[in-house]
């Protein structure tokens, strides 16, 4: 610049050069701020993992929301010969086999989708449990499917031991919540199945497991 050239005219000059340097900052200012912020705000489940630990299911399953201390309440069931046929797809029972819904057929189940990091899915487990053994040796089985990766299979057979009579099932490979329709999006849910395997009803949330409309589906399904 020419020394000749009036002060003001340099004096913008320079504050030109620092233009693109502040509009620089700033934008990485907001990119932090943005990430910090969805970190502490925005409450987001972690999805299941691979044995890399890379994403396969192609819905991450998220935690479903409701007020603290708040049940959603168990909605009424469709008639007899209603509902899909439940999935066909494999998952592993407590000695690591393979099964299907089919195996259970000629009973009621109550299918459970749940993960330890879900802190819904296990509070209600016990009121789970405590359906389970209202229904000893009748024909109603809870399956207490954990979808954890295989990493999480340790931590998911001890809390359920916890929560006897029920055992353990577990999807490490997230193969049976997309198979549902609509796919499953959100752990806590659970799903009515009638003895014939057709899906009669389906709570995509935590829920009053202990409470007479729960007894009540049940019964409905048993009666049938």
């Amino acid at each position: 610049m020419s020394e000749n050239e009036p002060s003001g005219q340099r004096g913008r000059a320079s504050r030109q050069r620092w233009i693109p340097w502040l509009a620089a900052s700033g934008a990485v200012a907001v990119g932090l701020l943005y990430i910090i912020g969805t970190q502490l705000i925005k409450p987001v489940a972690r999805a299941a993992e691979g044995p890399a630990g890379s994403a396969i299911n192609t819905g991450p399953a998220t935690v479903s929301e409701a007020a603290p201390g708040v049940l959603h309440t168990i909605p009424p069931l469709g008639g007899s010969g209603s509902g899909t046929l439940a999935p066909d797809t494999a998952f592993l029972d407590s000695e690591g086999q393979h099964v299907t819904l089919a195996k259970f057929r000629g009973k009621v189940v109550l299918l459970n989708l749940w993960a330890t990091w879900c802190t819904p899915c296990k509070v209600e487990m016990p009121a789970l449990a405590k359906l389970q053994a209202a229904y000893a040796g009748k024909d109603v089985v809870v399956v207490a499917l954990s979808i954890d990766n295989a990493k999480a299979e340790a931590k998911a057979r001890a809390f359920i031991a916890q929560n006897a009579p029920l055992v353990v099932y577990r999807d490490p490979d997230y193969a049976l919540p997309p198979a549902f329709s609509p796919p499953v999006m959100g752990v806590p849910a659970t799903f009515f199945i009638d003895r014939s395997g057709h899906v009669r009803g389906r709570v995509d949330s935590d829920a009053d497991w202990t409470g007479p409309k729960a007894r009540a589906a049940v019964d409905q399904l048993l009666a049938e």
